[in-house]
């Protein structure tokens, strides 16, 4: 039988839980079972019955900023919070986490306690003004794809003294001012302040599915920025107007000669409207102008039109990557996507500069194949016959294992006489740890080019083509498929170029998987 207890009696009784993990919806039904636990675990501690009170109010603030700014009404949005509480040293904590749109301070609107006649209508600065107001310290961290968190702390009462105030709130434009108005967007150089209004924008367009993490934080990107790696441009409505549509010249090395046009990401407000037509000819606009040799993108063979734009700007597809975009890649808002399976994507390039004629040592079969894109870009092959030298020393073999892409891009620095065995033994490593496709390039440019292929061609690695100046001059592309199964009809090909490559490469897979 329970033993009876006085009425009053039983909170006294409960002991207290050190730590605790509720996992709620991202709605404001998640609001009363919040509250109820955070009051049980500040009556424990001893708060008073104000301090509960301001314990209480500060979760119905921070729930609301946190769903006002994390979540939208997108079928496939996040519709998870967590809420960790627990004691963090002299102070009783309390983190909401949520993977939903990326967010920090800078996203939350001024609140002037003094003129409270110009808030914002919706509440938004006032919420996020008494989150902060009625906590001892407050913090908003954005993480990327490990998530976001709202950071509550209260002081024991037995602690509590001498608390500084929190910071105070910066103003910022709402979400709302990027929706579409009647004048066309206004397409201008990104500043260091536009960057987490672009990770909230990559956010809406992949979900957290996009292979560059720095893209999701606002540090990661002005860090791209800072060291050379991204120049972007952002389209806007009005002069304070947060991004609606991006695209940038990016490197992997400030110092490398080739840049890539990518992350090019429109809202779905603004599709339709040839935003993503303007956005690609600022980024034309500024190339004459730029220190490499080649500019090229990955042009996704999943439609056509990409190359189609590309194509009337002087790309030409000089290789055909396949199997390039890892099958997780999603892109939110866009009905009728495939799921699951990779999407091939061709490699489009055009020289910045002239190059002189260059020398290379290819066989017959991989001359064919890469001598058509080579002319378009107007890049001269000279085909060498000398014989090559014998094989020295050690093979260096430098790798660069993408997890998110499934991927690893191989780099031959030195052919040595134990070429095919160092070859064989990274690629064992690589197929076990289930990487779906390798990419492997080497320079056409060496006498040893033909001994590099044919031993490469033994392992299983068909063509992929050329890719210019990545790292050099003529690098020749090789590419072996883990076990991945190709469908023909899904890789779109623009033009005789793309068609001969698709053509090409296909026959070259079907020949490897004895499939003809």
């Amino acid at each position: 039988m329970a033993e009876s207890r006085p009425a009053g009696s039983a909170t006294a009784a409960v002991p207290l839980c050190p730590w605790l993990q509720l996992q709620l919806p991202a709605s404001l039904a998640a609001l009363a079972p919040l509250q109820a636990v955070m009051q049980q675990q500040a009556q424990l501690l001893g708060f008073d019955h104000a301090g509960v009170q301001r314990i209480c109010a500060a979760c119905d603030e921070a729930l609301a900023t946190v769903l006002r700014l994390g979540h939208d009404a997108a079928e496939d949005a996040s519709n998870e919070l967590q809420a960790s509480i627990r004691l963090q040293g002299s102070a009783l904590e309390l983190r909401l986490s949520d993977n939903g749109l990326p967010y920090d301070l800078s996203l939350l609107p001024r609140y002037d306690p003094e003129a409270p006649e110009t808030a914002d209508e919706d509440g938004a600065g006032l919420a996020a003004f008494l989150m902060q107001r009625l906590a001892d310290h407050c913090e908003v961290l954005n993480q990327g794809q490990q998530g976001h968190h709202v950071l509550l702390q209260w002081m024991l009462p037995q602690a509590s003294a001498g608390v500084a105030p929190p910071p105070a709130i910066p103003a910022a434009q709402s979400d709302a001012d990027a929706r579409r108005s009647g004048e066309p967007a206004t397409i201008r150089p990104m500043q260091p302040e536009d960057a987490i209004h672009l990770a909230r924008l990559m956010f809406r367009t992949y979900g957290y599915s996009y292979t560059n993490p720095d893209m999701y934080t606002a540090e990661g990107i002005r860090g791209l920025m800072r060291d050379g790696r991204l120049t972007s441009w952002v389209a806007v409505h009005g002069e304070q107007g947060v991004p609606v549509g991006h695209i940038a010249l990016l490197k992997p090395q400030a110092q490398d000669p080739a840049v890539e046009i990518g992350t090019a990401v429109v809202a779905p407000s603004e599709r339709g409207s040839a935003l993503f037509t303007r956005l690609v000819a600022a980024s034309q606009e500024a190339l004459p102008s730029r220190p490499e040799r080649v500019a090229f993108l990955h042009a996704v063979a999943a439609h056509p039109y990409t190359q189609k734009t590309f194509n009337h700007l002087g790309y030409h597809p000089t290789a055909l990557l396949l199997g390039l975009i890892p099958g997780s890649a999603s892109f939110r808002g866009l009905a009728g996507r495939r799921q699951g399976e990779r999407v091939s994507a061709f490699h489009s390039c055009k020289l910045l500069h002239p190059v002189d004629p260059l020398p290379v040592w290819l066989p017959p079969a991989l001359l064919e194949l890469v001598q058509p894109g080579a002319q378009a870009i107007g890049l001269a092959l000279l085909v060498q016959h000398a014989p090559a030298p014998t094989l020295q020393g050690d093979t260096r073999l430098a790798s660069q294992i993408v997890p998110d892409m499934g991927a690893a891009f191989l780099t031959l620095q030195h052919a040595g006489q134990d070429l095919h065995a160092a070859l064989a033994r990274l690629l064992r490593q690589l197929c076990r740890a289930r990487l779906d496709v390798v990419y492997l390039h080497l320079d056409a440019g060496e006498a040893h080019a033909p001994a590099t292929c044919a031993a490469a061609q033994a392992l299983g690695f068909i063509p992929a083509g050329l890719t210019p100046f990545m790292p050099w001059p003529a690098t020749l592309c090789l590419q072996y498929l883990n076990n991945l199964e190709l469908d023909e009809a899904q890789v779109h090909a623009v033009g005789p170029a793309a068609e001969a490559l698709r053509g090409a490469l296909f026959k070259a897979w079907r020949a490897q998987e004895w499939l003809d």
